[in-house]
């Protein structure tokens, strides 16, 4: 279920005691742990031609006369202390900006619609300078643009649950349950990060933009894991 992760970091603060850790920040609760993973790199992928790392948005889904667009977003690895058996839950935490319509563009051709979001566990590595909608890494092609999602460059299996962004949600962090990507890193599972897309990006609507690692750090995403 959805909830701001405003509110979850605020009782995090009020409750927990933060532990000494180099680079992940670790909080005890009590009755178990919370590990905090930390952005490390992400990227929007739209054209082929061009690489869109400096952007302050990530953004997903097609706004009409633009091309699609889904969006990469890798995070820190988990501490060796909490191994995939004793991983809780995992979840995701995106800032939802806007979604965008062209002020050009007349609100009928452009219309504030459902969007519902999923995310899948990335296969190949790729670089956060370099990425585009065809192209990993330079010289390095997806096996199809904006990633293959049948198990070459992405799970075919999205994570859990699917989140719905609605018209003039408000601005906050979004919550996504990434659960099954942590445990599959914790087991060995190459960490290439996570790939954010709309189930229904072809359908004609305003894209949605969190924001990136190039925007306010108070703004960056990050993931809390829930250890025993």
């Amino acid at each position: 279920m959805e909830q701001s992760a405003v509110t979850v970091m605020a009782l995090l603060m009020a409750v927990l005691v933060p532990l000494p850790a180099c680079g992940v920040r670790t909080f005890d609760t009590g009755a178990g742990k919370v590990h905090k993973l930390s952005v490390t790199k992400d990227v929007t992928l739209e054209r082929g031609s061009r690489n869109f790392n400096s952007l302050k948005y990530l953004i997903v889904s097609k706004h009409p006369g633009y091309p699609n667009k889904r969006s990469l977003v890798q995070f820190e690895n988990l501490p060796r202390s909490c191994p995939s058996s004793n991983v809780i839950s995992a979840k995701m935490y995106l800032y939802y900006e806007y979604s965008h319509k062209a002020s050009f563009r007349s609100i009928k051709s452009v219309p504030f619609i459902l969007r519902y979001l999923r995310v899948y566990l990335v296969k190949k590595p790729w670089a956060e300078s370099q990425a585009t909608s065809t192209m990993r890494k330079r010289g390095i092609r997806w096996s199809s643009p904006w990633l293959a999602l049948d198990g070459r460059d992405a799970e075919a299996t999205a994570q859990r649950g699917t989140v719905t962004i609605f018209p003039h949600r408000p601005k906050g962090f979004v919550e996504f349950d990434v659960t099954n990507a942590v445990k599959a890193w914790s087991r060995g599972v190459p960490n290439y990060g996570l790939l954010i897309r709309a189930t229904n990006e072809f359908s004609p609507g305003r894209d949605t933009r969190f924001a990136s690692n190039a925007n306010t750090a108070s703004k960056h995403a990050f993931v809390l894991v829930r250890c025993k």
